[in-house]
């Protein structure tokens, strides 16, 4: 038995795959992400998945053999600014590394925001210039030592920042990887001056280039604390309740890594993401294709990846953000488009704008009724009856969704509740559709030539509309969309479902329910189908819903769908709305 965890920055996603009659059975768990204590979030996930196949969590703890951890506190640390204090020791004379930075000013930037000069900057500094401190020594490209180290210099430079209240250390020295003597060395002094604080080494990654792999030292230095620390508490919290196995976490190269084996930070930052696009290639291949575009709606982010040739692609230049990495990076390109969020309006032009900043699961989004009032992507799909519910997680609140879009978009632009939502989603899925042309389009692939996944909490509710905009045929829907990312943090055969099978498919397939959504401009009754009660080869029109354990799958009119023996719902968008 395997279970696989993925911790997004709204929510925490869990699946079990075992053994089952007839093959691999796999069950799913989705709870809220718990800021400032993941685990808790993710111990949530895993017993809620325990709960659907009548486990204990303790029982079904004693009986895994791995777990998968795909993780987001270094990744969501960076872009908050709250890594750890660190200061950064490196040969004397090339202090300068960083803040001139071997990159061009619009690197990292949106093709928006590298149009407007006024946002073009050298990447910013993860630590201030007297964090920066050089020390006489030099070894040169062949590995031999030119000037010896001076260790009275390497001691005063630790004292220093010590003193400065720093708790991590990235050191890169020049031409470390050819020999590390010295950088071995001054982690010894750290251990003796500083214990306890937390080093980060150059020569432990394995290419030449001076800035790319000091930032990528100083990114190691700046999260990992963090990390180790959250980490730490998983795995002592998973012991307690029973697990015996071995834990691994995800990496972004696409690799795992056991939780006490030589666990480098920086190569987590990106993990969920990559799972997500590692179980996509593993799908495409087993549909029979070999080029698809991945996309994954979550919380807080829309993220895309390219498989071509049956292979998900690695970044030529990685980057997290506006920093440059020096490690294997399996390429996911994001934006901050995601269910949670938010919709404003630009006080400048006076335009409807979603995200970048998003009400993440603290408060969420209006309809949560968790304590957040301004509206959100999630809020403008319940106003327009898209969504009534996240499966068994939460119930969501209509009036309070519409209340929070009437106020800060429909007055503002004169649009009534439905219109001001549908505005909201259409921006929304532009963005997207503008993403994908990124990753397509620009790099010479005509998205029409590629099949489309749709996998997150939130894509199987808008993947039809981005779809049509960039001109793709044909999106699947995985069995397991939700959970997606957890299931490739597994690392395991990609299970089958156990669908309620029909006995003769081209019946009428059975419905639900109905619910009043907006289409082309007005409210209509849909027919809302249990989506694990349809029998493969079940074909169905839009407009209507499809109802999962914790997803929902929207079509619009002109939309069809067929589910094929797998569970997986193959989708066929009609015309852009």
């Amino acid at each position: 038995m395997r279970i696989g965890i993925d911790t997004g920055g709204t929510f925490t996603d869990a699946v079990v795959v075992s053994p089952g009659p007839g093959g691999v059975r796999l069950a799913m768990g989705k709870a809220l992400s718990t800021p400032g204590d993941l685990t808790a979030g993710a111990l949530a996930a895993v017993e809620a998945a325990a709960a659907e196949i009548d486990q204990p969590l303790a029982d079904l703890l004693g009986r895994a053999e791995s777990i998968g951890y795909a993780t987001t506190v270094g990744l969501n640390a960076l872009l908050t600014g709250t890594g750890a204090p660190i200061g950064l020791i490196t040969t004397e004379g090339f202090e300068s590394t960083l803040p001139v930075a071997r990159a061009a000013k619009v690197a990292g930037l949106s093709p928006a925001e590298a149009t407007e000069a006024v946002c073009w900057a050298k990447p910013p500094l993860l630590l201030s210039r007297r964090r920066i401190v050089g020390v006489p020594e030099r070894i040169d490209a062949h590995g031999d030592v030119v000037r010896p180290l001076e260790e009275a210099a390497a001691v005063a430079a630790i004292k220093a920042l010590r003193d400065d209240g720093m708790t991590s250390y990235a050191v890169s020295l020049l031409w470390s990887v050819a020999d590390p003597r010295h950088e071995v060395r001054i982690a010894e002094l750290i251990a003796q001056i500083h214990p306890g604080a937390h080093v980060s080494l150059s020569s432990a990654v394995p290419r030449i280039g001076e800035y790319e792999r000091t930032m990528t030292t100083v990114l190691d230095a700046s999260t990992a604390p963090l990390v180790a620390e959250e980490i730490r508490t998983l795995a002592h919290a998973l012991a307690e309740r029973g697990f015996a196995g071995h834990l691994h976490v995800m990496q972004s190269s696409g690799s795992t890594c056991d939780a006490d084996g030589g666990l480098r930070a920086v190569e987590t930052l990106g993990s969920g993401p990559v799972a997500g696009l590692l179980a996509s290639a593993e799908l495409v291949q087993q549909l029979g294709r070999s080029e698809a575009i991945a996309t994954d709606v979550g919380g807080t982010s829309f993220d895309v990846g390219l498989i071509t040739g049956g292979e998900a692609t690695m970044a030529t230049r990685p980057m997290i953000g506006r920093w440059a990495l020096a490690h294997p990076v399996v390429e996911v390109v994001s934006i901050g488009t995601g269910g949670g969020s938010l919709a404003w309006i630009d006080p400048v032009l006076g335009s409807l704008r979603v995200g970048p900043q998003s009400a993440g699961a603290q408060p969420g989004p209006a309809c949560y009724r968790r304590g957040g009032t301004a509206p959100t992507l999630t809020d403008a799909a319940v106003t327009l009856g898209y969504l009534s519910e996240l499966g068994q997680v939460l119930e969501l609140d209509r009036s309070a969704a519409e209340r929070a879009l009437k106020d800060a978009v429909a007055a503002p632009l004169g649009l009534s509740g439905p219109e001001a939502a549908d505005a909201v989603v259409g921006v929304a899925c532009s963005q997207m559709a503008d993403l994908i042309r990124r990753v397509t389009v620009q790099r010479g692939h005509d998205p029409a030539g590629f099949t489309m996944l749709a996998y997150g909490g939130a894509a199987p509710q808008y993947a039809t509309r981005y779809a049509a905009e960039v001109g793709v045929a044909e999106v699947v829907v995985p069995s397991a969309a939700s959970v997606f990312s957890a299931l490739g943090a597994a690392r395991g055969e990609r299970p089958a479902p156990e669908p309620a099978v029909l006995d003769d498919s081209t019946s009428e397939p059975p419905t639900i329910g109905r619910r009043d959504a907006w289409f082309d401009r007005k409210f209509t009754s849909c027919r809302v189908y249990d989506g694990l009660g349809l029998a493969p080869g079940t074909l169905l029109e839009g407009p209507a819903f499809i109802d999962h354990p914790s997803t929902t799958i929207v079509l619009r009119p002109g939309d069809r769908a067929e589910v094929d023996a797998e569970g997986h719902t193959h989708m066929f968008p009609g015309p852009p709305s």
